[in-house]
């Protein structure tokens, strides 16, 4: 009887021994869990920053639109500027001496 408690408390022991390391060890243990955290955080980190240099891009696509946008539309009122193409009226009001005088010139 004795024998067969001793055999017992060391099946216990290795069983327990065995969970242990396969708890820390193993497939799914804590050691690969750390890993993997870890790797979630810098893919985290790598996300953020490319989210932030996309943001950037698209607010330097969005300036660069506008700034073209805001040059044509000075070049059309300023320097009476047409595309290719297209067709220039010029409706003149004549309530205005001023504007008469300044079709003259």
């Amino acid at each position: 009887m004795q024998g067969r408690m001793k055999l017992l408390g060391l099946v216990l022991v290795l069983a327990i021994g065995f969970l242990a390391y396969d708890m820390w060890y193993g497939r799914n243990g804590f050691l690969q869990y750390e890993s993997v955290a870890a790797q979630v955080t810098e893919a985290k980190q790598k996300s953020e920053k490319l989210t932030l240099r996309n943001q950037a891009l698209e607010d330097e696509i969005t300036d660069l639109q506008q700034g073209n946008l805001t040059l044509e539309e000075l070049a059309r009122d300023e320097l009476g500027m047409i595309r290719q193409g297209e067709v220039f009226y010029r409706v003149i009001d004549g309530s205005h001496p001023q504007d008469l005088k300044r079709e003259r010139r």
